[in-house]
């Protein structure tokens, strides 16, 4: 059994924490009482001066949940004790009680008590100046230093609050930044199902017209035909390969979709031209006519959300290098700048959702994505996707 540390659990439980420190100070309040003989100006001990002590005193313990009855049981058993010259806490309980009032109690109720308590102080005291038994400068510091109490602990509610506060705006924040970032997620792969759609209907729109101009020459030719099916045969395996693929991301939607050709490796000479604003040099190197549509796709969409990066959070650049290369039974494509990268880029990949949609993409085909800094300064993205040897 693990034993806590006992600071730890009365601040875990504050009402156990009031009740023990209202039991010290009352018994410490009722041992002054009892042992004060034989002191000129203070009455000798008694058991109407005990309960007095302890009615200064102990209800402190109830400070957090009835702190405006507490402040008046305590104020007024202490003037009790002043009045009649009995040895006790002092106005000690007091100044607690008033912090407690200001620090557990707000609006109007805490200002209307406070008053009400600073004017029978005073009332009191300038009873006290007038019989000779009270100073007058009590009259200045009692009500202040009461008045002082209860502001203080007003502040402490305050700031308590607002700390409160933040703490639960800055949990909402976190929860409404994983829905969003969940959201574009989804969105993300549902745009990539539907992309990824014209490409598997393409294939067979081809596989049903090749077929049926095999079947018309299979009888006159059968060479052409078996060539004809053999094409049909490669489209076919190329479709369901991208089919199983998909079946990862692709979730179901409700509504029509507006279905549009999507770019490919080959407009990527159009993508960099665009790109007016931006110093781009673009490197395609092994063949590239036979790489899976899909796969095209997808590397045109991650070369064109990376230069959106690139515009968005490297400052101003000298040079962009896009290269595109197919060797070794990989398709690598890379976008890396020269910009002001490591910070900017660094906070848009935690915070962004470019780079998850990035993800998804190349996590789609099995391949790698790697971002990050690169040496001498700028930011470097290079998605690797397996494809068949050229």
């Amino acid at each position: 059994m693990t034993i806590r540390h006992p600071i730890r659990w009365l601040r875990d439980h504050p009402a156990y924490a009031d009740g023990l420190f209202a039991a010290a100070l009352g018994t410490i309040s009722v041992i002054f009482h009892l042992t004060m003989r034989g002191y000129d100006g203070v009455a000798d001990p008694s058991v109407q001066g005990a309960f007095l002590a302890v009615a200064a005193t102990v209800p402190i313990a109830w400070r957090r949940s009835h702190p405006a009855a507490v402040l008046l049981v305590v104020t007024i058993s202490q003037m009790l004790m002043e009045a009649f010259s009995m040895a006790g806490p002092g106005w000690t309980g007091v100044l607690i009680a008033a912090y407690s009032l200001g620090a557990h109690r707000s609006g109007p109720t805490l200002w209307r008590l406070s008053g009400i308590v600073c004017l029978l102080i005073t009332a009191f005291i300038v009873v006290g100046v007038v019989h000779g038994e009270a100073a007058w400068q009590a009259l200045v510091s009692t009500p202040i230093v009461a008045g002082s109490a209860i502001v203080l602990g007003d502040n402490m509610r305050r700031r308590r609050e607002r700390a409160a506060e933040l703490v639960e705006r800055a949990e909402r924040a976190e929860r409404e930044r994983e829905l969003l970032a969940h959201q574009h997620v989804q969105d993300e792969r549902s745009r990539i199902a539907r992309e990824l759609h014209d490409v598997v209907a393409h294939s067979v729109s081809l596989m049903v017209i090749q077929t049926a101009a095999a079947r018309r020459r299979l009888a006159i030719d059968p060479a052409e035909a078996d060539a004809v099916l053999t094409t049909v045969e490669d489209v076919g395996r190329t479709a369901m390969n991208e089919l199983r693929r998909i079946l990862g991301v692709l979730r179901d939607e409700s509504g029509e979709q507006v279905l549009v050709p999507q770019p490919g490796l080959a407009a990527l000479d159009d993508l960099a031209a665009t790109a007016r604003d931006l110093p781009v040099v673009l490197t395609c190197d092994g063949q590239l006519d036979d790489v899976p549509a899909g796969i095209e796709l997808s590397a045109y969409r991650i070369v064109q959300e990376a230069l959106t990066n690139v515009r968005r959070h490297a400052g101003v650049v000298k040079r962009v290098d896009v290269s595109v290369v197919r060797m070794n039974g990989s398709l690598s494509v890379e976008v890396s700048d020269d910009g002001r990268g490591a910070a900017a880029h660094l906070v848009a990949s935690e915070t962004g959702f470019g780079l998850l949609g990035m993800r998804e993409r190349v996590a789609a085909y099995d391949g790698a994505l790697v971002a990050g800094p690169r040496s001498g300064g700028g930011w470097r993205v290079m998605a690797t996707f397996p494809v068949g040897a050229a």
